[in-house]
């Protein structure tokens, strides 16, 4: 039921343990007992050590969540070298969940990294990290079929003037780039990148109000139509973003009441 209920593929959990004013921790195991060899591709079964350190995860509710894991060390039998397994759910030296990260950068874009922060479920240290990971993890090509484009603004510290522009494609409600600043010019020479053959063909621009955008979007984009509502931009991700966490919250209501009421049997 509690590998069930933490659903992440590939493993399982062993124990449960509830720790007054920490949160849960849950020590988990990887089902598989092979690894594929990072150096030359050759599968593994071969164990040569256990790394076990505690990440965090998605809350259960009101209560945080940290998994206890075990990046597994094997060593190839043929190149005769030790070695990491690879592990889906979390990056190398980060100590979060990828599905952690992303939930909070989503927290992000509707609010600001300070007000994240201070839920204290993660730092602005490692929200910034986030953002850096997903900045990198993001395509370097120009989009494809980008018709509605968003522009809008992450507060890195509210009220302290420091932001960052993102760029989105509104009608996937994908997040398209992440730049380090947000001034006219530093979101002019990333647009000038994509070429003529994509700007020509956006058709609208969904901007905040500042004039800056406005004469960027005219100058670049001339057959875009400009939509000044900054709000307009985040609400199709924040819709579907709300509805999957109502999704969410009834699935994991329902596995409780269902554990309680095998275990009251």
């Amino acid at each position: 039921m509690l590998t069930e209920l933490l659903d992440i593929k590939g493993v399982k959990v062993g124990s449960r343990h509830q720790h007054k004013g920490i949160g849960i921790i849950l020590q988990i195991e990887s089902i598989s007992n092979e690894s594929i060899c990072t150096q030359c591709g050759t599968k593994s079964y071969k164990l040569h050590q256990n790394h076990r350190y505690i990440i965090k995860d998605l809350p259960w509710g009101e209560s945080p969540v940290f998994l206890e894991i075990n990046r597994r060390q094997f060593k190839c039998q043929k190149c005769k070298k030790p070695f990491s397994e690879k592990l889906d759910f979390v990056r190398k030296r980060r100590k979060y969940t990828k599905r952690l990260a992303e939930t909070t950068l989503k927290e992000v874009l509707r609010s600001d990294i300070r007000s994240v922060a201070q839920k204290g479920l993660v730092t602005t240290e490692e929200i910034e990290r986030m953002l850096k990971d997903a900045r990198s993890d993001l395509p370097k090509s120009p989009p494809k079929n980008l018709k509605k484009l968003g522009i809008d603004e992450i507060a890195l510290v509210k009220g302290k003037g420091n932001y960052c522009a993102v760029l989105i494609d509104l009608e996937k409600s994908v997040l398209i780039q992440i730049l380090e600043g947000r001034t006219q010019l530093e979101i002019k020479n990333f647009l000038i990148k994509w070429g003529r053959e994509v700007l020509d063909k956006i058709e609208e621009v969904s901007i905040d109000l500042w004039q800056g955008y406005k004469s960027l979007v005219l100058e670049l984009m001339p057959n875009a139509q400009v939509v000044a509502d900054r709000f307009h931009v985040m609400v199709q991700i924040n819709q579907e973003l709300d509805s999957q966490i109502k999704l969410e919250k009834t699935q994991l209501t329902t596995l409780l009441k269902n554990a309680k009421t095998k275990s009251d049997k």
